[in-house]
């Protein structure tokens, strides 16, 4: 063992020596191949930077000269040769400078004396420009570069590269201004390739943007000053470093160098990712060739180190696993047992040895027919033959045991194929005759529950956790008129639909939906009015709350409701009857208050008057004692029709007792609409009544009360309205009267 180790140990050694070689001879050569890539970029870099820079500086040179050329005849005198210097001026040195903008002279006030292009017309000044005033005030300030601005001539992006010129006496003469397109940088550095995120920038000392290639107008006019990279470059003027860009936050190589005397400098700004872009994505593929070579060496080394280990532990490992797998089947509640084709036992774990009361010895080798008994066999017999085919069998079986104890089991067979063909098969059978009987309660308990809730008059809806219906009563079905064949799956709203009795709006949240939801009782609030399938309406109560399985989790909920029809019925009437009167229909003494009350509130909102109008039957004691109280009723009642006929529409007629009337009047102007009526109800009661083929005569006598001229409560009211009734009665009855006034 210790041999095998020591050779393993070397063999792994080795490996590793030659992984380690070969990753330090490819990396050697990743940073050989880097830094020859980085001095490339950088003289790469500085001879563009030198070819750029010079030809700029070139046409910087040229615009001077061409100011510098005017300046000569302005300050010698010569003026009158200015009208041919100035237009040639920006082609100084015979050839054309292209991107040089227009040449102006400006006088001491900043006005426009000579132009080298044509000039748009009109007074043109250029005294707010800051080379004019830097050269106003300061004589000896030499060439002024400015910093970017849009051209007012020609609306183009421009510099402007300006001097003084003075009087022969000295004095300040103006300013002669030689314009630089920018346009003419742009098409300089558009030739110049980088990659990406990389560019040529062209800077005032102050830290001013002068041009960016590729172009971004927007950063044009904007200042680096204060940057670490800027102050670097001010601090060297010339040379090279790699820095983090403070605009963008990219790395890059800078190569930079100042314009000779002008306030000028430029710079490439190279990415160091589309430097070293390549490089480090040959180097990315080249190091994982790398490392796998280097872990495929070890692994070689790995798998032949295990190798010479592995044929010891295999046999170690077989034994500790067939002991393990013994354990874990002989520990198993399950009846496990391998059978081969002859249906002869070659294995069986503890508990299938228990059922059968043998040992293991004894079982193996005897063939099933024997070990089950002819009954028990041949209610498997099917199975096992369907099996012994290739397919896997799953069945409940009831079987005998030892002690003739009916068991009720599922037993799976499972072929054991080798190359397609049946060599015996696997058994494995569950006992679950405690399931069995449980099923067995639980259907008689839903039967239970089932016939209970058919006999009640409740209706009764049960739904899952979505609020689909899933089961109802047949109360349920009578009232939603859904069988509940098509009402089961479907949402709750579709079965139970709920209006509000107030308004007759659908509910928006079914109550089942808020039980699921909130997960607690919800009690109606009052009637709802449940609309069947064919349209027919039930007022009804209803109560909802949410159903919970055995783990406390929501399996759905239940809608319990009952129709509320006659006892709502019975209750209006029973309202109805409270307040008014059962012979008449009409509204007795209680009623009659609160729609006084309510009158009069209405009466003195409007500002208008109320009249109420106190009537008392002549001449009905005579009739109700003579003919009987049965007649009495009948001629109460016609005369009930006849004075409800007289009065307006918004006048209410009630009885206050036996023959006693009450009328109000809401919203009259005066007394006299009061009168009106009065009459109207005398005239209508003087036509005789006949009953049982007898005429009866009976007038009336009134009293009338205004509000609020005679009082402004309903109390006195109707003492006023009384009074004034039994003037009208002493002067005779048939006629009516007004507090102590009264008139035929």
């Amino acid at each position: 063992m210790k041999g095998t180790f020591w050779a393993s140990s070397r063999l792994l050694l080795f490996a590793l020596a030659i992984a380690l070689g070969i990753g330090a001879l490819v990396a050697h050569q990743l940073l050989a191949s880097r830094a020859s890539i980085w001095q490339r970029a950088q003289a790469d870099n500085a001879n563009l930077l030198f070819t750029v820079s010079h030809a700029l500086e070139a046409t910087l040179r040229a615009a001077d000269q061409a100011a510098l050329h005017v300046i000569h005849h302005l300050e010698d005198g010569t003026h009158d040769m200015l009208s041919h210097a100035v237009p040639h001026a920006n082609r100084f040195g015979g050839q054309p400078q292209g991107g040089l903008g227009v040449l102006l002279v400006l006088d001491a006030d900043g006005s426009v004396t000579h132009a080298s292009d044509p000039f748009p017309e009109g007074e043109w000044n250029f005294a707010d420009r800051s080379y004019f005033t830097a050269h106003m005030s300061d004589p000896r300030r030499g060439l002024y570069i400015s910093q970017p601005f849009i051209s007012r001539f020609d609306g183009s992006a421009s510099l402007a590269l300006s001097r003084r010129w003075n009087q022969p006496d000295g004095r300040f003469g103006g300013v002669v201004v030689q314009t630089l397109k920018l346009d003419r940088l742009k098409e300089l550095f558009s030739a110049i390739e980088l990659g990406a995120d990389s560019g040529i920038n062209l800077f005032l000392l102050d830290g001013t943007i002068v041009m960016r290639f590729p172009y971004t107008g927007s950063l044009t006019g904007k200042t680096l000053a204060g940057t670490a990279n800027f102050e670097r470059f001010l601090k060297e003027r010339e040379g090279s470093f790699t820095g983090i860009a403070a605009l963008d936050g990219v790395e890059r190589l800078y190569t930079f160098r100042a314009l000779g005397d002008y306030p000028l400098l430029i710079n490439t700004a190279q990415s160091t990712d589309s430097i070293l872009g390549g490089w480090r994505r040959q180097a990315v593929s080249l190091g994982l060739a790398t490392s796998f070579l280097m872990l495929a060496c070890l692994g070689l080394a790995l798998v032949a180190e295990r190798e010479l280990r592995a044929h010891r532990a295999t046999s170690r490992r077989l034994q500790r696993a067939e002991h393990e797998l013994r354990t874990v089947l002989d520990s198993l509640p399950a009846r496990v047992a391998y059978w081969d084709d002859s249906m002869r036992n070659r294995f069986s774990n503890l508990a299938h040895q228990k059922w059968h009361r043998v040992t293991a010895k004894q079982l193996k080798g005897r063939h099933m027919a024997e070990i089950l008994g002819p009954a028990n066999f041949e209610q498997i017999q099917p199975y096992v033959r369907e099996a012994l085919k290739g397919r896997t069998q799953v069945f409940e079986q009831a079987l005998r045991d030892q002690d003739d104890r009916l068991e009720h089991s599922v037993a799976i067979l499972t072929p054991d194929l080798v190359q397609g063909e049946v060599k015996g098969f696997f058994v494995l059978i569950n006992d679950i005759t405690d399931r069995k009987v449980a099923e067995d309660k639980l259907f008689q308990e839903k039967e239970r529950f089932r016939v209970t809730l058919e006999s009640i008059r409740d209706g009764v809806i049960t739904t899952d956790e979505a609020g689909c219906v899933t089961y109802q009563n047949r109360a349920a079905e009578l009232m939603t008129g859904w069988p509940l064949s098509r009402a089961q799956g479907r949402p709750i709203e579709d079965v139970v639909n709920m209006q509000k009795l107030a308004d007759g709006a659908v509910l928006v949240h079914n109550p089942v939906r808020v039980a699921l939801a909130e997960r607690g009782v919800v009690q109606s609030d009052g009637e709802h009015v449940l609309v069947g399938r064919s349209g027919e309406r039930t007022h009804i109560e209803d109560t909802a709350a949410p159903i919970s399985d055995e783990k406390g989790e929501l399996a759905g909920a239940i809608l319990v409701f009952h129709e509320v029809s006659q006892a709502r019925a019975m209750a209006h009437k029973m309202a109805h009857l409270a307040q008014h009167d059962a012979l008449t229909g009409l509204p007795n003494r209680r009623r009659l208050a609160q729609l006084s009350e309510q009158a009069m509130a209405r009466a003195a909102r409007d500002g208008r008057k109320l009249a109420l109008l106190y009537l008392d039957l002549d001449g009905f004691k005579a009739v109700n004692d003579s003919l009987g109280h049965a007649v009495g009723d009948l001629l109460l009642i016609e005369v009930t029709k006849r004075l409800s006929d007289t009065l307006r529409k918004g006048d209410t007629l009630c009885r206050k007792g036996g023959d006693e009337f009450v009328v109000l009047m809401d919203g009259i102007r005066d007394e006299a609409e009061a009168r009106a009526a009065a009459e109207r109800l005398i005239a209508a009661c003087r036509r005789p009544v006949v009953l049982e083929g007898q005429p009866l005569v009976v007038t009336v006598s009134i009293g009338i009360g205004i509000y609020p001229d005679d009082s402004t409560s309903f109390d006195q009211l109707v003492r006023v309205a009384d009074a004034a009734m039994y003037q009208a009665k002493q002067a005779g009855r048939n006629r009516h009267a007004i507090a102590a006034n009264w008139e035929a």
